[in-house]
């Protein structure tokens, strides 16, 4: 049965010195986004949002500082996507993937492709009513990939991003308690943003 869920790359290790707030600092991991998250998760997440997205160095004054940082973004960039399992096989984002695309994997039933990131990157094809995947294809192997692949149907792609949304919606239940924790009068401002810049609610897109 195949799993769609949205994940976030978790932090490297050049983010030790930040101390505003606890967070996870597992280089090379996947963070998923969910209403049950734990707190040092969130703040991971909160943290990479700021980091990628932020013009130049990131401050760390106080909190109250860093989220008008965070509710002023220009160019929200969330280094992660969504994650797809297929029993044992999995198609991770690739470098460069945005969690902030991940409506653009509404058009994959009619063949418009998400960005699955590169280096080595994911290929699928359409074959009737599948859609077939290859994770980690190198750019020699593009036109004739082998190896591992997993297969879903486009009928199932609906209720797949369907869960997607309703984690990310969880997710921004597990913001407002987080926030909460530490400005609670700042709660509803953070996590408007951050739906904003996760386009939870969008559907189809063009």
């Amino acid at each position: 049965m195949p799993e769609l869920f949205p994940v976030v790359e978790s932090l490297p290790p050049s983010y030790s010195s930040f101390a505003l707030w606890p967070f996870r600092g597992h280089d090379g991991e996947w963070i998923p986004l969910h209403r049950e998250m734990p707190s040092d998760d969130v703040g991971a997440v909160v943290l990479s949002l700021l980091g990628n997205s932020a013009s130049g160095e990131l401050a760390q004054p106080d909190v109250g500082t860093a989220f008008d940082e965070l509710v002023r973004l220009e160019t929200p960039f969330l280094s992660g996507g969504l994650l797809l399992e297929v029993g044992d096989i999995a198609v991770t984002p690739g470098c460069c993937c945005d969690l902030t695309d991940w409506p653009d994997w509404h058009g994959l039933p009619d063949g418009n492709g998400p960005d699955l990131g590169h280096g080595p990157g994911t290929m699928f094809e359409f074959d009737g009513e599948i859609i077939r995947f290859w994770p980690d294809v190198d750019d020699e192997d593009w036109e004739s990939p082998a190896g591992r692949r997993l297969e879903i149907r486009r009928q199932d792609l609906s209720g797949l991003l369907h869960g997607v949304h309703r984690d990310l919606a969880g997710f921004l239940d597990a913001l407002r308690a987080w926030v909460r924790n530490l400005q609670p009068s700042r709660a509803d401002q953070v996590v408007a943003a951050v739906g904003g810049y996760l386009r939870v609610g969008e559907g189809p897109t063009g």
